[in-house]
């Protein structure tokens, strides 16, 4: 029980945040991009105790192209507004072309898929959704002390930049969201997708790219 309350404690006192890890250069890098595309990102969900492995497996599928979906949308605005000059892969050309190639059944590296659909670019990543504590137990907690607010949806988004001409990764960006009772993992989810497409490289608007991108072209 003791034990339980220290975990409880620890997770209400979890803030929000956002981290970032990138090439020197990565502005640079990122505008010699000519065509781009989002592979199914990776899911990890809560697995209920009713779920058949089958159920879980869909789930998580259906998770996986959802946030590609999601990721392409948010890059797509971009596109429009003109702060990405790169063009975008839509996901049903993407998967097409991947589950022609029998992936992910087939082990495909980041230079197999960057050659396989004939980009310059990759990005990809992966979701985990899960519940830390389930919305009765929180309500309890709640009843118990006012001054406690209990976590009970956690939603993080891993994502990646794969260059395929230096066969590297030149850009990696983790969101993490916490909920409190009453949020919503889907809210959660688009929210998340929506920051870490915002601090892509690619986003020339972005405080911290402007500048490299202004003396990249000469402004």
């Amino acid at each position: 029980m003791r034990n339980l309350l220290y975990f409880i404690l620890f997770i209400v006192t979890l803030n929000s945040c956002v981290a970032v890890q990138e090439a020197g250069n990565v502005v640079e890098l990122s505008q010699q991009h000519e065509r781009i595309a989002v592979i199914p990102i990776q899911a990890t969900l809560e697995r209920k105790i009713w779920m058949s492995q089958d159920k879980y497996q869909e789930l998580t599928r259906l998770k996986s192209e959802e946030t590609q979906q999601r990721i392409y949308r948010q890059l797509e605005y971009y596109s429009r507004s003109g702060a990405l000059h790169a063009e975008l892969m839509s996901p049903d050309e993407v998967n097409a072309l991947l589950f022609g190639a029998n992936y992910p059944n087939v082990l495909l590296n980041n230079n197999d898929l960057c050659s396989l659909l004939q980009v310059d670019a990759i990005i990809f990543g992966n979701i985990q959704v899960w519940e830390p504590v389930n919305e009765a137990t929180a309500m309890m907690i709640n009843s118990a002390s006012q001054n406690i607010s209990v976590i009970t949806n956690i939603v993080q988004l891993s994502l990646s930049l794969y260059d395929a001409k230096r066969g590297e990764q030149i850009w990696n960006g983790q969101q993490t969201l916490r909920g409190q009772m009453g949020s919503i993992k889907e809210n959660m989810q688009r929210q998340v997708c929506r920051r870490a497409v915002r601090n892509l490289p690619y986003n020339i608007k972005k405080r911290r790219y402007k500048k490299a991108y202004a003396t990249l072209n000469g402004l």
